[in-house]
């Protein structure tokens, strides 16, 4: 019995390596188990083939398969014709496949079987490159908690549906499926119990989306995300109703509660009325009056959050259909990302497009007797709506045949033009417009979004702004990317849009008005809260014109707002006193105008108003010419409350979540400051933000310790708190530990200076950029105040990385100094090596020893993290991209070698006394390996101010492997069982022989060998 023991406790201690543990038929348990490559987390052997299947335990149920971490083998091409991982989802009955695919290089996926099929993969590698290999958890699930079965609504009593977990939080992952139907006749109606999914921008990371039909492909009802942005209740406009709930691999939160039903809920009015149905009829087109459509509520109310509204509009056969946008007011955003009304050319929403819009009015036409309009919202924002009219007609479709047509620009208002099918456009086109003026006026043309093929002389597709009435006129500009002004120096201009027969994108849309100015530049500007307008010399980034004499007036409604500017680019003919070409500001109070300054040559303005108008006046002669300017104009709080800052620092400031907020010395940048000033700014934020203050000028009288002229940067309320920094040189960030902060601006009686300029927000973390470096470049990082003491609970991270292909990033202490802690728990950095989405830990550090590894690759990830005790001095680190040293390659650890084989004779020995008390026992459960490697792993992850390293180090100056070997199952799942390289569970890969239930293969993994339920 003893020796059987022995043999059998060396076979599972020393099986794997010798023996791949595959070939192996796997079931599925509730609690995630996992397979991995053979020789995981090593490289895996060439000229291998593995096959695995996976079925679930409990009849009924199916399986899942997410893939946890993948580094195969990659190619060029698409079929990963060197090593792949293929897995097929077979039917269980006649073994066919019912979808395959084929995977290498670094990807994540998640399959989910139907009830009635099982998993099969098979590993195949060829006799070159090896890599990291895979790991993959699976389970099971019953077909409800995932969305596999059909559901059948109820006409009597409400049904619950939750997310999988509910009211726990959900999986990463997800790709859940419900297919809700009712009897013939009846609609079915979903009423929202409950709701809180991770909220993105379009709801493009975790989502519930409603479909009107069988399948997730029908006419959606609803894509939701968020918290409270869900309408209360979704009505399909058939007898079924899909659902769909997909969550991706970062947030989660606890998922929804839903309720459904079936009945006649089409006929209620009062549900018409509130637009839960909107689009949902069939419109047809009058050859001889208009239709109107307008958005639901509109005029008397916004439209709500989360809406898909379609309409199909119809005519005769031989008509096409003309719409004619008369007012369209939602949210805006350039590409039209959130709200938007969307023109499709058929009965579909899937046509061609014919338009996305989000402002403006326009016409758009159909090509044939049938248009689609849909009205998307999404969760944030609402406004008026749209109202349109359409008509059915035998002609009419101008602009459908690009540039037919010849355009007049109106001296009172903006025209739009936008590329054919915008935001989709045809290859092989040549479309030509030619719009013209009055007599005595110019035509500017501002260009809004262009997204064509790109290539560097714009040769392949281009917008062409000729200066006359002939695309052979003089050439204003050729653009394929950006936007920009377009100023003729006549009352023509023509537009040309080419695309070749390659690449096509979303195209161009762009507005042109007619202008009595000498250049065509100029206008009133109004600013709102959080909002940034931008103005730009004529033709910018192209040579202004000669003789230019333009004038801006910017201005906001916001009482005790002023307007400050800041420079973008600036490049104008130098001169002293810039009496040639020059950009020069004023202060605006009704009529009077005070001048703010002149700038010429390479340094613009950076200045604010005393008031909430400011005039901007661009001058040019009739000499050299530049590429000119871009100015950035924001509405802020003043930075005093008298402008010649003897009052200064009166005011009390508050930090946005947004947009950065500027605050600058009195009389910055013309004068100097005065002398004997004490100004105190007090910043405040929302409850749970920290504020960021970063320095962007400071030019003070110098003294070493700061004792004259100082700027003073205090944690809290008052200037007497806790003292964040000190400064009258240089730039920095400074950080708050709490939601607010005082400044202190001090002179003395001596020198002065400019004074400084500086910028503030509110943030969550308050430090951590991402950072590029050059060849010879060196970058530093800093703990937030270094070299005072950082906040508490601070969690920044900075990613740092470079272009130059086959560096690395090198990291060296310049200063270190954390809470001190025997496995860093408490303050510390930890790096990481990052590659596209997969980041492997290299270390952790504390205490006074800092870090001094380099990435195996071209970008590093920093995080700091300091908890709510003690704080100290903090670091500074410097990066460099260098060539990899000889130290990134494996060198062999006598030492661990050595330790590795004593340790492993020393635990045969007392597995086997344990084996001989426990073998007349059966097998311990899965959820009892689980938990003993749980706290193995506790273990095996303390890190004390040395690189993490896949083999235990042997002591604390211990040397990294700088190789880049796949994660711990640990550093990817946590909380999950561990990997079956993990000491404890290495049975579960052994592919024991067993009888086989249900005539699997004779091969079963021991995961759960009771098989089957």
């Amino acid at each position: 019995m003893i020796i059987s023991c022995f043999i059998g406790v060396c076979v599972l201690l020393f099986g794997p390596l010798v023996s791949s543990a595959c070939n192996v038929t796997l079931y599925a348990q509730g609690e995630p188990l996992n397979f991995t490559s053979p020789n995981y987390p090593g490289n895996y052997t060439s000229n291998d083939n593995c096959y695995w299947d996976i079925y679930p335990q409990t009849r009924g149920y199916s399986v899942i398969l997410d893939m946890v971490f993948s580094d195969i083998e990659s190619s060029s091409r698409s079929n990963c014709p060197y090593d792949a991982l293929t897995i097929y989802v077979k039917n269980n009955g006649d073994q066919r496949i019912g979808e395959s695919k084929r995977i290498c290089g670094q990807s994540r996926l998640n399959i989910i079987t139907r009830e009635d099929q099982h998993i099969h993969a098979v590993f195949e590698t060829d006799g070159s490159v090896t890599r990291g290999g895979f790991l993959i958890r699976y389970y099971e699930t019953d077909g409800h908690s995932c969305g596999l079965s059909d559901l059948s609504a109820s006409s009597v009593a409400w049904t619950n549906l939750t997310s999988p977990g509910y009211p726990s939080n959900y999986s990463n992952n997800l790709n859940c499926q419900w297919t809700i139907s009712a009897s013939v006749g009846y609609e079915i109606k979903v009423e929202v119990v409950y709701f809180n999914v991770e909220y993105s921008t379009a709801c493009s990371s975790d989502y519930l989306l409603f479909s009107d039909g069988s399948t997730s492909f029908a006419a959606q009802l609803g894509k939701y995300c968020g918290r409270s942005y869900i309408t209360r209740v979704v009505v399909s406009s058939r007898n079924y109703m899909t659902i769909t709930f997909h969550t991706d691999d970062s947030d989660t939160a606890l998922g929804f509660n839903l309720k459904y039903k079936a009945g006649t809920f089409l006929t209620t009015t009062t549900e018409i009325t509130n637009g839960l149905n909107c689009g949902s009829r069939l419109l047809r087109a009058s050859t001889s009056t208009w239709g109107h459509l307008s958005s639901p509520g509109y005029p008397n109310h916004n439209y709500r959050d989360n809406m898909d509204c379609r309409w199909t509009v119809s005519a005769p056969a031989g008509y096409k259909i003309k719409v004619e946008i008369i007012v369209l007011s939602v949210e805006f955003e350039a590409t039209c990302a959130f709200d938007y009304l969307l023109f499709s050319d058929g009965s579909s929403s899937f046509a061609t497009r014919l338009g996305k819009y989000c402002y403006g009015t326009r016409n758009v036409v159909s090509s044939s007797n049938a248009m689609t309009i849909t009205f998307h919202t999404d969760g944030s924002r609402t406004d008026r709506g749209f109202s349109l009219k359409y008509m059915a007609r035998t002609s009419g479709a101008s602009g459908v045949n690009c540039g037919s047509s010849l355009l007049s620009a109106s001296t009172s208002t903006w025209t739009y033009l936008s590329s054919p099918g915008y935001p989709n456009y045809n290859n092989n086109m040549d479309c030509k417009w030619t719009i013209s003026a009055p007599a005595g006026y110019k035509i500017k043309a501002e260009i809004i979004a262009l997204s064509l093929e790109y290539e560097a002389t714009c040769a392949r597709d281009y917008l062409l702004f000729s200066d006359g009435s002939s695309p052979y006129d003089t050439k204003l500009g050729k653009y394929c990317t950006g936007t920009r002004d377009v100023v003729s120096s006549s009352n023509a201009m023509t537009i040309t849009f080419h695309t070749d027969g390659s690449v096509t994108g979303r195209g161009f849309s762009l507005k042109y008005m007619a202008r009595t100015s000498v250049s065509g530049c100029g206008t009133d500007e109004e600013i709102n809260e959080y909002e940034t307008k931008y103005i730009e010399s004529p033709n910018y980034p192209l040579q202004y014109p000669s003789n230019a004499n333009c004038s801006w007036t910017i201005s906001n409604r916001l009482e005790g707002y002023v307007i400050h500017v800041q420079v973008v680019d600036f490049n104008l003919e130098p001169h002293n006193p810039c009496s040639y070409d020059y950009v020069q500001l004023y202060d605006v109070t009704g009529t009077y105008e005070r001048s703010l300054g002149r700038w010429c040559g390479l340094n613009g303005p950076d200045t604010q108003s005393t008031g909430m108008s400011m005039k901007v006046r661009f001058l040019s002669d009739s000499s050299n010419t530049l590429t000119g300017f871009k100015l950035a104009f924001t509405a802020v709080e003043p930075t005093s409350s008298c402008a010649n800052g003897f009052n200064c620092g009166s005011s009390l400031l508050s930090a946005s979540t947004s947009t950065w907020r500027y605050l600058s010395s009195p009389g910055y940048p013309n004068y100097n400051y005065n002398n004997n000033m004490e100004c105190k700014w007090t910043i405040s934020a929302p409850a749970g933000y920290k504020i960021k203050a970063e320095i962007i000028a400071l030019s003070l009288e110098y003294e070493a310790t700061c004792a004259r002229d100082y700027l003073l940067f205090s944690d809290g309320s008052s200037s007497y708190d806790t003292k964040l920094g000190k400064y009258c040189n240089g730039t920095r960030d400074v950080v708050s530990s709490s939601n607010v902060m005082t400044i202190t601006f001090h002179t003395d009686g001596s020198v002065t200076g400019r004074g400084f300029s500086l910028k503030y927000m509110a943030r969550t973390s308050g430090c951590g950029t991402d950072e590029k470096i050059n060849e010879y470049e060196t970058k530093y990082i800093e703990s937030p105040n270094y070299p005072l003491q950082y906040p508490s609970n601070a969690n920044c991270s900075w990613t740092i990385s470079t272009r130059l292909e086959g560096y690395v990033i090198q990291v060296q202490v310049v200063d270190f100094y954390l809470e001190p802690h025997s496995s860093c728990f408490y303050d510390y950095v930890q790096l990481y090596y990052v590659t596209g989405t997969y980041e492997r830990s290299l270390g952790r550090w504390c205490g006074l020893d800092g870090p001094d590894p380099q990435s195996a690759g071209m970008s590093m990830k920093v995080r700091f993290h300091s908890d709510s005790s003690s704080t100290f001095k903090g670091f500074k680190l410097a990066f460099t991209a260098c060539e990899p040293t000889s130290s990134s390659s494996v060198s062999p650890n006598l030492g661990g070698i050595i330790g590795g084989v004593f340790g492993g004779i020393v635990g045969v020995a007392i597995v086997t006394c344990c084996c001989c008390g426990i073998c007349s026992r059966k097998k311990s459960t899965t959820n009892d390996q689980s938990q003993g490697n749980r706290s193995r792993e506790v273990n095996l992850n303390t890190v004390y101010t040395v690189p993490v390293s896949n083999y235990p180090p042997t002591t604390a100056t211990t040397q990294p492997a700088m190789f880049t070997p796949p994660p711990a199952y640990s550093e990817v799942v946590k909380d999950d069982p561990p990997p079956y390289c993990q000491a404890v569970p290495l049975s579960d890969i052994l592919p024991l022989v067993t009888s086989s239930p249900n005539g699997a293969s004779s091969y079963q993994g021991t995961d759960n060998p009771a098989g089957p339920s």
